[in-house]
């Protein structure tokens, strides 16, 4: 096949049956990883269809994950709006309410990518955010510790599917080189809902009414916000390129040109049990689920105790929820620059241990500090640094995968172990320890610095594969081409981002 023939002179893939599309992406399977030259026409297509996805799928998906993290949050600014009085909270009450969310964030995040794999990506993905809305709205009417604990663990079971599958929906629409800064936009559009989070929930904690508590309309207006974006996802979304009516067909056959020299060709609906058994077994997968699960634990202090944290400094709570703004634009700031950090220190790996070196200085300063302004300094620095490895390692890890189910399972798996992190933090913050919180200060230092060396082991290891691939080169050419589809990072010819 020639790559620099016009692409109009090529047939539409959409007007394809399903046996000539899949006898065109195995035409292409011996090209797989082997570079695609680009016309400047090519170029001007390639742009056109990304801008194009940039404004629709990743803004609703961005616009989205903001509303899950006001969810999220809402939990941390209704206990200071009078749930803890109201539901008569105490010792560790509040600890488990926020572990429950990431024991069923945990247990479902696999099967959540499996039935994403086998059912429309726009219905499931629109779905896990009307299910989640109403458990959110739900938790209005907790009356116990127990309600809450075990609203918050359903909410973390229905809205599993929403960050691995919106990770996997990305890593699909878009070229490998470009995922890594899609990912770092949509992560941080969570800080964008911390922003906006804190004067929404110091709004509603100065209403006072004699119908209704503080504390139960911020999980009524929180869950009706995304409830309402919800309905839209059906419409908005699409499930893949080569099925999409908002794009062209000069775009539609250029990007599944680019997909099937990547092997990210989704749209076939198939799981492979063999990739399945490859992502669980890669010791990789493993490193880069480590360094969520440390990097998770650290960047959601602030999600889970910023406001508590701020208020032990001496603010009240309508101003500790509202000063958490500036903490969580810090976030914000930090997940964005992602990719432009990763090219200012030459690699992703680079990138890591400068986000979790300042991190470290981070905690470092909160525990070193003896006033309540030092702290203060300390929690902004840490909110800064910490989101960057934890947006960072799932699109470091998705750049460097391959396959039509092996990074669905790996993002399911690695967001899976990376949730349980949090699940740490809850414990090890104690309103006890308020102002210094020694021991959960010290139990983050201690994740960020085995970040760092998962980091740098992952590097060598990665490293040491691309010089060894260079080296020995393997034989394929006996393969048919489902079978070299099926190696996906494994084929001699791929080369890992470090």
């Amino acid at each position: 096949m020639d790559e620099r023939q016009p692409l109009n002179r090529r047939p539409a893939i959409a007007s394809m049956s399903a046996s000539e599309s899949r006898e065109c992406r195995e035409s292409e399977a011996g090209d797989v990883n082997k570079p695609l030259e680009l016309t400047e026409k090519d170029k001007g297509v390639l742009a056109s269809y990304v801008r194009k996805c940039d404004r629709r799928l990743l803004l609703y998906l961005c616009i989205g994950y903001a509303l899950d993290s006001i969810n999220k949050m809402a939990l941390s600014y209704a206990k200071v709006a009078g749930l803890t009085d109201d539901l008569g909270l105490s010792g560790y009450d509040i600890n488990v309410a926020l572990g429950a969310y990431y024991i069923g964030s945990f247990l479902f995040q696999l099967p959540s990518n499996i039935i994403l794999k086998r059912t429309q990506p726009r219905w499931w993905l629109s779905a896990s955010m009307a299910a989640w809305s109403a458990v959110v709205m739900f938790m209005a009417l907790s009356r116990t510790p127990g309600d809450l604990a075990g609203l918050r663990f359903a909410f973390g079971a229905v809205q599993a599917g929403y960050l691995t599958g919106s990770l996997y929906y990305i890593s699909y629409w878009y070229p490998r080189n470009l995922v890594r800064r899609r990912t770092g936009w949509f992560f941080a559009s969570s800080g964008v809902g911390g922003i906006l989070v804190g004067p929404l929930c110091s709004g509603l904690s100065a209403i006072h009414s004699s119908h209704i508590a503080s504390w139960q309309l911020i999980f009524i207006v929180a869950g009706a916000c995304s409830a309402v974006w919800s309905t839209l996802g059906p419409r908005v979304l699409q499930d893949y390129p080569d099925t999409a009516t908002f794009i062209t067909d000069e775009e539609r056959l250029l990007i599944t040109r680019i997909m099937v020299r990547q092997n990210t060709v989704a749209s076939t609906q198939s799981v492979s049990l063999r990739q399945i058994g490859m992502a669980v077994a890669d010791h990789k997968v493993w490193l880069w689920a480590a360094i969520a699960f440390c990097a998770n634990g650290a960047t959601q202090v602030n999600g889970m105790f910023g406001p508590t944290i701020i208020a032990s400094q001496g603010f009240s709570p309508v101003a500790a929820q509202a000063m958490t703004s500036l903490t969580n634009l810090m976030s914000t700031s930090g997940m964005a620059s992602i990719a432009y950090v990763a090219r200012l220190t030459g690699g992703s790996a680079r990138a890591l241990w400068l986000s979790n070196a300042i991190t470290a200085v981070g905690f470092v300063l909160a525990l070193a500090s003896q006033s309540n302004a030092a702290r203060m300094v300390a929690l902004f620095l840490f909110s800064f640094a910490s989101p960057q490895p934890a947006a960072h390692a799932p699109a470091w890890m998705l750049a460097n995968l391959q396959g039509n189910t092996k990074p669905a399972m790996a993002a399911a798996f690695s967001s899976a172990v990376g949730g349980l992190g949090p699940l740490a933090t809850a414990f090890v913050y104690r309103d006890k320890d308020s102002p210094k919180f020694v021991l959960g200060h010290s139990v983050c230092l201690g994740m960020t610095v085995v970040a760092a060396v998962a980091t740098l082991v992952l590097y060598i290891i990665l490293r040491s594969e691309n010089a060894r691939r260079d080296r020995s080169p393997a034989d394929i050419s006996l393969l048919t081409p489902e079978q070299v589809l099926d190696l996906a990072d494994n084929h001699p010819d791929f080369r890992y981002k470090l």
